[in-house]
């Protein structure tokens, strides 16, 4: 088994912070979790050795007995951040690299690498973001460009945080002094990130630029005043700094312990400002002094003025206008999705799309999915083609899907993104490119699950063998989840097949769809016997836990079955017994009120015309960081992220489409506007213009006239589209229309006690 450099780097150094390890490693998580488990091993190590250090925001809180996110370690030889998994990337459109920017400003510009840091020297003494409790954070016109303040004598000390494109890929790092008071600014190289410690040997300053192991690291614009540097043994620089030893000369920084750490010092005056840059993408380590001068010399240098942050907010806002636009009653609401429109650009990595910056930067089909499908709901087909375009060099020879090994969910995720690309755009390119991968895809869902010849199980018979499957869902077993996405990758596969002209294949593919369609019902019905109750579990062999929300796939967004099935209404009720509040808490796995769990729930309760759908959107607005992310899941008591990305791009992904969905969704023969009307929408102007529907563009604007609300709608038809007709469930439950543009006075909406706010 290969172990990655890294990794290795993480057990070498963890020898020399004096710990020794008396537990055994699972094996399954090597190497993909190796890396997670040595860095915490090489955390909680260094954490108990160094109290004096500066931590970052969750380390400092997890350490203090204080605090109420203070986590004890006992026998325990890790220590992770289980409190305040929350960043925000920033990066450029198209682009594999990002960086994250954690609630205080700490930025990392490589995944699971050293992070810079920011403190500030006032009159009254040093202020570490960190420790500080006036620190706030935003976006800068809903735009990925981070604004950090943090309050100091005279104002505040402001930290922006953004990327650019040129000769080189860069994080750029603004700092301005918004105080009345000139203060000294240090820029300070830490060996940790928002996830644990990094393995950071050397620091070194070669002109005016900083290498971390022999790699480019920060660009200054000039010569730093003073600079202070220290390895673990030798204490945090830190102490350097506030002591007042910092020298004109870097020491020669090499850590056994890779705990080398630097700060460089710069005065800012009153209303001054200062910018660094960052490169996103790294070059490999070296101990070579000459290698590293000459990967510096081939650094281009900064140009006299890099772009300021405001000005790169409005490259965003220029590039993003586009797609879907909405105009709605709740300012909050707006901005998150506007935020999150963005954000989709970044998840975005030209043929690739991952749904996470950090913790998941990779492909998987399944998330992929459910990003693809939001994007393609907001009108960012570009992107999406892109990524489709790829399939087919991700689909092994047999017709598999491939992003993971064991995740059978895999070819029904792929085939449905696919077809719902296609629904919604009638994209013929990306169709014609893709179809021979369609047509291998569905033989191997029907080849996949007769892989068993014999099953004396009866309620195995004709379903997909056993899988690692969706994470929520637990551990290795059989899941009705797969069933359900390979039934929907069947009858998909059909109609794309049939679009194309290939009648024969299509209909196999629906002959194979109608059996796998029997198969998973009669193991339906004798699970539902066996357990005398409709809700159908995670799968043929569990009971009722947790993890049965993966079932609700089903209803929405597969549309297998309508949501007043009975097994459906009662799978509905079984889950919200598993609910903290208007959150779905998930104890399986990721231990934590769940983001897009929860939304899982509510896209099922939009269909029933459920209103506890629009308290689990107020929750999930509620639950977002300043900057409009969100965590995989959620500490049910401090509220911040304690599982998976700490950027999830599914949960950002299932934000956009429920909101999409809650303003225009499509129906059995139509579209369904406003769904449900939010109380605090009454009598407030609603528009939503240009939204990709599989009808074609849709666009309609609600005003009102004392208590009764007007309808005007527009609906541009895909061509040779069949007659839609048009429902408003939220506004009058009793129209309906199959004209494609018109507007209608409806009846009086009932007026409401009570006025509650997404915000």
């Amino acid at each position: 088994m290969r172990i990655s450099d890294d990794i290795v780097r993480h057990l070498s150094t963890f020898q020399r912070l004096g710990e020794t390890v008396e537990v055994q490693l699972p094996t399954e998580v090597l190497p993909v979790g190796a890396r997670t488990v040595f860095r915490a091993l090489r955390t909680r190590a260094a954490a108990q050795l160094g109290p004096d250090w500066v931590w970052p925001f969750w380390l400092e809180r997890q350490l203090d007995p204080r605090s109420p996110a203070f986590v004890p370690r006992g026998h325990i030889p890790t220590l992770a951040n289980l409190t305040n998994r929350n960043w925000t990337m920033v990066g450029n459109v198209g682009s594999p690299w990002e960086a994250i920017v954690d609630s205080r400003g700490l930025v990392t510009p490589w995944f699971d690498g050293w992070s810079l840091d920011w403190w500030v020297g006032a009159d009254d003494r040093w202020h570490f973001p960190s420790r500080e409790v006036s620190v706030r954070q935003r976006l800068v016109d809903n735009t990925p460009v981070v604004e950090t303040a943090m309050r100091v004598p005279g104002g505040d000390a402001v930290q922006r945080v953004y990327a650019v494109q040129g000769a080189e890929e860069l994080a750029v790092v603004e700092f301005e002094n918004a105080s009345n008071l000139p203060f000294a600014l240090a820029l300070a190289v830490r060996p940790y990130n928002p996830e644990g410690l990094a393995v950071v040997e050397r620091v070194e300053l070669v002109d005016r630029t900083v290498t971390v192991d022999g790699r480019p690291a920060v660009l200054f614009p000039t010569d730093p005043a003073l600079v202070a540097g220290s390895t673990f043994h030798d204490g945090d620089s830190m102490r350097i700094v506030t002591d007042g030893r910092a020298d004109k000369v870097l020491p020669d920084l090499r850590c056994e312990a890779g705990l080398a750490q630097a700060a460089f010092l710069f005065p800012l005056a009153h209303r001054a400002t200062l910018r660094v840059a960052l490169p996103l993408v790294s070059e490999r380590r070296t101990r070579r002094r000459r290698l590293t001068r000459r990967r510096v010399e081939r650094i281009p240098e900064l140009p006299p003025s890099l772009p300021s942050s405001e000005s790169v907010a409005r490259a965003w806002q220029t590039q993003t206008r586009r797609g879907m636009r909405l105009e709605l009653p709740d300012q909050s609401l707006v901005d998150a999705v506007e935020a999150n429109r963005r954000y989709m650009l970044l998840f975005h990595d030209g043929a690739d799309i991952t749904p996470g910056p950090s913790t998941y930067h990779r492909f998987w089909f399944r998330d992929a999915a459910y990003m693809l499908a939001a994007m393609d709901r907001f009108g960012l087909h570009t992107e999406v083609a892109e990524v489709l375009r790829s399939y087919p060099e991700r689909q092994h020879v047999d017709g598999y899907f491939f992003s993971q090994r064991q995740e059978w969910d895999s070819n029904g995720a792929a085939i449905w993104a696919l077809a719902e690309h296609w629904r919604l755009t009638r994209d013929e390119e990306v169709l014609q490119a893709t179809i021979q991968s369609v047509s291998r895809g569905v033989r191997w869902i029907e080849r996949k699950r007769h892989s068993k010849r014999r099953r004396r199980d009866e309620t195995l018979v004709g379903l997909m063998p056993a899988s690692i499957s969706a994470e929520h869902l637990g551990p290795f077993d059989y899941y009705y989840w797969d069933d359900f996405w390979s039934l929907r990758g069947l009858l998909d596969g059909a109609d794309l097949l049939a679009v194309t002209g290939d009648e024969r294949a299509a209909g196999r593919a629906r002959e194979w769809a109608h059996e796998l369609a029997a198969d998973l019902d009669r193991s339906l019905s004798l699970v539902a016997e066996q357990l005398e109750t409709r809700a159908i579990p995670a799968g043929p062999r569990r009971r009722p836990d947790p993890a049965m929300i993966g079932s609700l796939v089903a209803c929405a967004p597969l549309g297998l079955r309508p949501a007043d099935d009975p097994a459906i209404v009662a799978t509905v009720d079984a889950v919200r017994e598993f609910c903290e509040g208007d959150a779905f808490f998930q104890s399986i796995a990721h231990t934590g009120l769940g983001t897009y769990l929860t939304l899982q729930l509510a896209f099922v309760e939009l269909e029933q015309g459920d209103r506890r759908a629009l308290d689990r959107l107020r929750w999930m607005l509620s639950a977002a960081t300043a900057t409009y992310t969100w965590p995989e899941a959620i500490h049910p008591q401090l509220g911040g992220g304690c599982m998976g990305d700490g950027h999830h791009g599914w949960a950002a992904a299932d934000f956009l489409s429920f909101v999409r969905n809650l303003l225009v969704r499509e129906v059995a023969g139509g579209l369904a506007v406003l769904s449900l009307l939010p109380d605090e929408w009454v009598g407030h102007s609603v528009e939503v213009h240009d939204a990709p529907t599989h009808h074609g563009l849709f666009s309609f604007a609600v005003r009102w006239h004392g208590d009764r609300p007007a309808l005007l709608w527009e609906l541009k038809p895909h061509p040779g589209a069949a007659p839609v007709t048009l429902t408003a469930p939220g506004l009058d439950p009793t129209w309906s229309t199959s004209d494609a543009r018109g507007e209608a006075l409806l009846s009086p909406v009932a007026g409401t006690s009570e006025m509650r706010s997404f915000g």
